[in-house]
């Protein structure tokens, strides 16, 4: 005779959480799309890396086949896409991403907004808390801190990268990687004392090395948006 083990009722939880992700825009042709993203890669090769993504598929006319190629070429660059916007119904299956709506460009101190019951009176908003370094960033080192300013009290290597959700502020030679304003800040700057710069980066408007005006080189810096253009001037 055999004894039945019984365990006891289990419960499920059930939690909602707001998470901060990336957003790409494929655009056609694809070749071309693809050829700036493996050039973004090269200089900053783990920005993707362990993060959420998501595809905005609006204006994208493609088909299921070419939709699958899409996301196994960004898998082999190691972007793992989480979810798409706007996808056509063709492209919605088993083994694809799932499709997600509401999404809206925010701030990472705003996400906890939506969470509030709807009966609560609305919770002001906290003052992202900056992060300041009081050192060197080594090559190969990555900073990311997408609630706030980064400020650097030392110098960025070559090889190094900064992410972060509003402005930079480097105290030192920047020879590395800088990427601002990624939770939506189009008011976001990078401050350097030498540009030496490998990348600048804010809101998706970039300059590297290669493209920056040579008379910037070895001076201090402001870089800002004006339009979707990205702009530099000297500070000394």
């Amino acid at each position: 005779m055999m004894n039945a083990h019984v365990n006891p009722q289990q419960t499920l939880n059930f939690r909602g959480r707001s998470l901060l992700a990336f957003v790409l825009e494929p655009t056609q042709p694809l070749e071309e799309w693809f050829a700036a993203l493996d050039a973004w890669l090269v200089r900053s090769p783990t920005f993707f890396a362990a993060k959420p993504v998501i595809l905005e598929m609006a204006g994208l006319e493609i088909d299921l086949k070419a939709y699958r190629d899409l996301i196994s070429a960004l898998a082999r660059r190691h972007i793992r896409v989480m979810g798409v916007e706007n996808a056509d119904r063709a492209l919605v299956g088993p083994h694809l991403p799932p499709v997600v709506s509401g999404g809206r460009t925010v701030s990472a101190a705003a996400l906890t907004e939506e969470s509030a019951p709807p009966t609560a009176a609305p919770a002001k908003p906290q003052p992202a808390e900056p992060l300041i370094i009081d050192g060197n960033l080594r090559s190969g080192q990555s900073i990311m801190h997408p609630d706030g300013d980064v400020t650097i009290i030392g110098r960025v290597a070559s090889g190094a990268e900064i992410v972060a959700g509003g402005s930079v502020h480097v105290y030192g030679a920047l020879q590395g990687r800088v990427i601002a304003g990624i939770s939506g800040r189009p008011d976001a700057r990078i401050f350097c004392r030498e540009a030496h710069a490998e990348l600048l980066c804010i809101g998706g408007a970039y300059m590297t090395a290669e493209t920056m005006d040579p008379a910037f080189e070895g001076r201090s810096l402001e870089a800002r948006l004006v339009g979707e253009e990205l702009r530099l001037r000297t500070l000394d």
